[in-house]
């Protein structure tokens, strides 16, 4: 139970924490093309670059097909399956325990049998967050390669740039209008950028191949569907009732296992558990009460079988007399672990729905910030369309015109980071537990 509280704290701390901080990662989502950068192709190029990634003929896998081969491949899952089979078996068990109780006269509470039951639902429900978990999960790291992709397409186009001002500058140079070492800055400048591109790849591929041993599929030879999908997310009515709505579904079984545990405690009180305090404790028997005088001879025998049979029962009301010392003891140190555990699930309805707030505020300030960047590419266009009717006249260099298409693209990968953590945020409003 403790560590339960303490992971539900950790969501409201995570929520607060999420609200102060943009996560630069992409959402499977889809714009429109009137709300992405326009670029207007000069010169034929052997591939066209889309969202990053080089069209080919490898198939495209979307989110939703690495998502669910992902749940299939988890262990966690397969786990929280033998956990459910765990308590079942336990809960047959306890049946057998109830019927030797039974048999022996002995009063059979249900606590013991009802608790099981009740954490095989509360694993059942766990199985389903963890699904929810793990597509989150996996949406953000399926989304940071479609970003590292688009980085290292923009980093080659950068690359590609500077080899062609490289060549201008070698002109210059060859006539006199730039210096050897203004050449020789240009050409460190490129390697820097080509000891760039090669570090980026290879955490590409390492994130790659990660994905591909959380999924069990061979990421490589796929395309990832980089199309996202913006929608928007409003609460109706109320926004208090929505988030203890929430916040009850994620602590349901809590609750649940509070109550019983609470009922318990009052049987174990109307049973007199507390009655022990007021017991005799047993004594060992006296031997000199089994010391039989014969009165004609006046000699002393002692009733060894008398006295057996006495220490027997004393032996047995001392193990009964401790069992009932003990259980006294449970019960109260039950009680103080249920009142601890009540108030630290008040403390965390209390911080989970601060934390829900906050969030949802964030969540309509990013909206804004999203349609602020839709007119900034909007706007973005309408200069690419200028600059690319000054390519035609003669007034910038096709070079020129890449650098400042390359430079407008910054806006794209914004728009996506944006939409994402939108997203991202979203989800955590309406499952909350994804966060756990």
């Amino acid at each position: 139970m403790n560590k339960n509280i303490k992971k539900i704290i950790a969501i409201g701390i995570g929520l607060s924490i999420m609200t102060g901080n943009m996560i630069p990662v992409l959402a499977a989502e889809k714009v429109d093309s009137s709300e992405s950068i326009t670029k207007q192709t000069i010169t034929d190029e052997n591939s066209l670059i889309t969202n990053g990634q080089a069209i080919s003929n490898k198939p495209i896998i979307t989110l939703e097909k690495i998502i669910n081969s992902a749940i299939d491949n988890s262990d966690k899952l397969s786990l929280k399956s033998k956990e459910i089979k765990m308590y079942r078996d336990k809960m047959k068990l306890q049946e057998k325990i109830n019927d030797f109780y039974d048999s022996i006269d002995q009063k059979v509470y249900d606590f013991p049998y009802d608790k099981l039951e009740l954490q095989v639902k509360q694993v059942n429900q766990s199985k389903e967050f963890l699904k929810d978990q793990i597509s989150d999960d996996i949406t953000s790291k399926y989304n940071a390669i479609i970003l590292k992709q688009m980085d290292i397409a923009k980093a080659k186009t950068n690359l590609k740039i500077k080899n062609k001002e490289l060549n201008t500058v070698k002109t210059k140079v060859s006539i006199g209008m730039a210096t050897e070492n203004q050449l020789y800055d240009k050409n460190i400048e490129i390697s820097s950028l080509q000891n760039d591109i090669k570090a980026k790849e290879d955490s590409l591929k390492n994130n790659t191949d990660y994905l591909g041993v959380l999924t069990n599929l061979n990421i490589s030879n796929y395309v990832l569907d980089s199309n996202i999908n913006y929608e928007t997310f409003r609460i109706n009515g109320s926004t208090d009732k929505y988030f203890d709505n929430k916040i009850d579904s994620f602590l349901k079984y809590n609750d649940k296992m509070l109550n019983l545990t609470k009922d318990y405690l009052e049987e174990l009180k109307d049973d007199g558990i507390k009655d022990i305090l007021d017991g005799n404790i047993p004594q060992i028997p006296d031997k000199n009460k089994f010391v039989v005088m014969d009165q004609d001879t006046g000699t002393a025998t002692f009733n060894s079988s008398g006295y057996a049979l006495s220490l027997i029962d004393y032996l047995q009301k001392q193990q009964i007399f401790l069992k009932k010392l003990d259980g006294y003891g449970a019960y109260l140190e039950g009680k103080y672990n249920m009142a601890e555990g009540k108030i630290k699930l008040d403390d965390a309805r209390k911080k989970l729905n601060n934390g829900l707030n906050e969030a949802y505020s964030t969540l309509l300030d990013l909206e804004n910030k999203i349609n602020t960047v839709k007119e900034q590419i909007k706007s973005t266009n309408t200069k690419l369309r200028y600059a690319k009717s000054q390519v035609d006249i003669g007034m910038m260099t096709e070079n020129n015109y890449e650098a400042v298409v390359l430079k407008s693209e910054d806006l794209d990968t914004s728009l996506r980071q944006l939409i994402n953590t939108y997203d991202k945020l979203k989800n955590s409003i309406q499952k909350p537990w994804i966060l756990t």
